[in-house]
């Protein structure tokens, strides 16, 4: 016997050391990964890659980080005349390395460029209008109309250069594209409803505006700046807007999330654990579990997705309560009967009972995995090798590492004879699930469901009213309603949108939209055309003008043969304000975006994009709304299945106990799944997708007291103190997300919190006979 107790005991020590080398190992490796890896704030991150559309993400992605780096300013001056303060914004911006372009300043040197590409390809980059003013021939009439006009100023040499006045067409239609903004003193401006002139000046980030360290230290150069602003020039007013403003703020409300959540969480453990074990031993032995089990979790995340969202790391922080619990079930166990058996003969007799527990939190995490959100994801790998390192901790160095522990047998007695008493009586068993079932109907009656994405994060009210009033005042709003045109080549995308604009402008007319804006690039084809269009009506054009007393020459059609692709016309300043909306890859698939405004019947434009190929209405918003509400109602229903294998496998192993006892079993299940919905209806907290997730989790760990309690052989004082400590520990953990400054983390922790106290409050249904509990606690 004592050979075979030392064998096992020289294996434990091999593995222990074992162990200890790959912590060693996953330390660097964390180090390494941490410094090489971004940490991610954006909400867009969280949510489904999968397209329900069929254009290819990559577009998308590409579109949407090109949006995420832009910077909007309006600035107006306490005095209209004066552009010092203005001049200054724009220098100051010039300066920092980390933006790639500054725009909003048209000097003559831009507009010199601009005129010369727009008059060496005019006849290429004619309009739509001009093309069918030709074909109608009344292009000379609208020529005759710009003469004799006192407000055009056409002179001489522009009509020998340009007799068509091709350049100053496409110039009129390129200026009315641009909503309510304006060129004055080369500056670009738009006015608001009091008549106040306000200064457009927009940049564009080198990195992403999601990356926590770098986006803080800019917003706050820039809050410098513009408090820098105000100083030296008094009475000036300055408005921004951008993604990294909304980043910057959702990092640091998770920085406090994260510090204070998990700082409480490890406080209140730890005054917990002082309280019971009256020792400072379980509380380092319990930190050293639970720092290797986030090494764990951590280095798992950075491996395998190279990033960890800052939802994920705040979430992850709830783990801390789960970890603890392998912990707590051997220091439990020790501090009842390590008196009476060995550190080895302890683990040995709750090897079993952790690894089941192991298990069942593992499946509960495991399913986050089907969920399409990467946040989520993340979370469940973070949960996984978290607790399987803390899982490791325990078993594998605790028997060394334990001493001596002060032994309290009887610690906790009075309060199981206090909880497990009213529980013996079968008319306070009925009238409690009675009472349980009439708050669950209260609650459910009052459930609201919303599955608004926008709602999972509560944005900055500043921020919200800034880029409002930017939007007031440009007329070019933020919401990601677009039309997409796109193709496997450049030309087939210019080609397609050709074909869509007509169909688009029809639509503008019938009042279906207020207005859009779409690029002036055309295809190869339609160059061609334009260029065939002028070759065919300027001889006759420029006869008539001739005729009208006008000294001018038929011009030559060089630069006829050479037409604009898409990487000269974004090279050039003719796209200014517009090269946004195109994207180009490196195979070649290429798209443009159509951004809409003002919209009246949504589901006719719906309809627009069923009519050309290549052609995809996208509506960010509302896309993820119906994916959120999809994916809920599946999960849903991949709930109601679980629920209901499970409570069929309670009855199937009680049946020996009889129906009435294999039904109650079931009860701790279904009443802590009808507790957590029906308190977000008492609370009025509507239900969302992260809600359903946050079940799965409390049908996960909260079945573990209904199987500890339930199972006879388990029913001893180590039990029934392990399960106590185990549901307070995760209650303090889970129950202080709901303090989270995010929505969706709020609703995420309100579900946990209230089903895992309901799966404990009602575990000793599933008891087979209290007295035994009762006996043992008395022993």
């Amino acid at each position: 016997m004592n050979n075979y107790y030392s064998n096992n005991i020289k294996r434990l020590k091999q593995i222990a050391i074992l162990w200890g080398i790959t912590v060693i190992c996953l330390l660097f490796s964390v180090g390494y990964l941490i410094s090489n890896s971004r940490i991610n704030s954006s909400i867009l991150s969280l949510l489904p890659k999968e397209q329900a559309n069929h254009v290819p993400t990559e577009l998308i992605n590409g579109f949407q980080d090109r949006l995420d780096k832009q910077l909007v300013w309006l600035i107006k001056p306490a005095n209209p005349d004066n552009l010092e303060p203005i001049k200054w914004w724009y220098q100051q911006l010039k300066k920092h390395p980390i933006f790639s372009q500054i725009n909003g300043y048209f000097d003559e040197q831009f507009q010199q460029n601009w005129g010369k590409f727009a008059y060496k390809y005019r006849y290429q980059l004619m309009d739509k209008k001009t093309i069918k003013r030709l074909e109608t021939h009344k292009q000379f009439a609208w020529i005759q109309s710009q003469i004799y006009s006192p407000f055009s100023g056409i002179s001489a040499t522009e009509l020998n250069k340009d007799p068509l006045l091709l350049t100053r067409a496409s110039q009129l239609s390129q200026l009315s594209n641009t909503g309510n903004l304006t060129i004055k003193n080369n500056w670009l401006t738009g006015q608001d409803k009091q008549g106040n002139v306000w200064y457009m000046i927009h940049a564009q980030l080198k990195g992403s505006s999601f990356d926590i360290n770098k986006s803080h230290q800019i917003v706050t150069e820039l809050e410098a700046l513009a408090q820098q602003l105000q100083k030296n020039y008094p009475g000036t007013e300055i408005l921004k807007r951008g993604v990294i403003f909304y980043s910057d703020n959702a990092s640091i409300e998770a920085k406090k999330d994260i510090s204070t959540i998990s700082g409480l969480s490890i406080i209140g453990i730890i005054i917990l654990i002082i309280a019971i074990f009256r020792s400072v031993t379980p509380i380092l032995l319990s930190l050293l579990s639970i720092l290797i089990g986030i090494i764990c979790g951590l280095a798992a995340v950075l491996m395998i997705f190279g990033e960890i969202h800052v939802m994920t790391l705040v979430m992850s922080t709830s783990v801390i309560g789960i970890t603890i619990d392998y912990s707590l079930h051997y220091l439990t166990e020790r501090l009842l009967h390590g008196n009476h058996e060995s550190s080895y003969d302890s683990l040995k007799k709750l090897i079993s009972t952790l690894a089941i527990a192991l298990c069942t939190s593992f499946i509960a995490y495991l399913i986050l995995l089907i969920a399409p959100f990467p946040g989520l994801k993340q979370l469940s790998i973070f949960a996984v090798f978290g607790l399987l390192g803390a899982f490791l901790t325990v078993t594998c160095w605790y028997p060394f590492l334990i001493k001596k522990l002060p032994v309290r047998e009887n610690v906790g007695a009075s309060f199981f004879t206090f909880w497990l008493k009213p529980w013996e009586n079968k008319n306070v068993q009925w009238i409690t699930v009675l009472l349980a079932i009439v708050f669950i109907g209260y609650g459910a009656y009052n459930l609201k469901i919303d599955d608004d994405i926008s709602k999972l994060q509560a944005l900055p009210i500043d921020l919200q009213k800034e880029e409002q009033d930017i939007i007031n005042i440009t007329h070019q709003s933020s919401d990601q309603k677009w039309f997409i045109v796109f193709g496997d080549t450049a030309e087939q995308t210019l080609q397609r949108l050709e074909s869509f604009l007509p169909k688009l402008e029809q639509a503008k007319q019938k009042g279906v939209f207020q207005q859009y804006q779409s690029i002036n690039l055309p295809s190869i084809k339609q160059q061609q055309h334009n260029v065939a269009l002028v070759e065919k009506y300027m001889p006759e054009i420029v006869s008539s003008l001739q005729q009208m007393g006008i000294n001018i020459r038929l011009p030559s059609t060089e630069n006829t043969n050479v037409f604009i692709t898409p990487e000269m016309w974004v090279k050039s300043e003719i796209s200014q304000g517009q090269n946004l909306l195109w994207l180009s890859l490196p195979n070649g698939k290429s798209a443009t975006l159509i951004p809409i405004g003002n919209i009246k019947r949504i589901n006719d434009i719906r309809t627009l994009s069923h009519v050309d190929d290549g052609v995809y209405w996208l509506d960010r918003h509302t896309e993820f709304n119906t994916m959120f509400t999809n994916y809920r109602v599946y999960l849903s229903q991949l709930m109601a299945g679980a629920i209901i294998i499970i409570c069929v496998c309670f009855i199937f192993y009680n049946r020996k106990y009889g129906l009435i006892t294999a039904l109650k079993s079931t009860l701790p299940t279904l009443l802590s799944v009808g507790v957590a919905l029906s308190v977000h209806g008492i609370i009025h907290q509507p239900l969302n997708l992260f809600s359903m997730l946050a079940l799965i989790l409390v049908i996960g760990i909260g079945i573990d007291y209904s199987l500890f309690l339930g199972n006879v052989k388990s029913q001893t004082k180590s039990a029934l103190l392990a399960v106590t400590m185990a549901a307070l520990t995760t209650l303090l953990s889970f129950g202080l997300l709901i303090i989270s400054h995010t929505n969706a983390i709020k609703g995420f922790g309100i579900v946990l919190t209230s089903g895992i106290f309901a799966a404990f409050l009602f575990a000793p249904l599933a008891v087979k006979n209290t007295k035994i509990i009762k006996k043992s606690t008395r022993h």
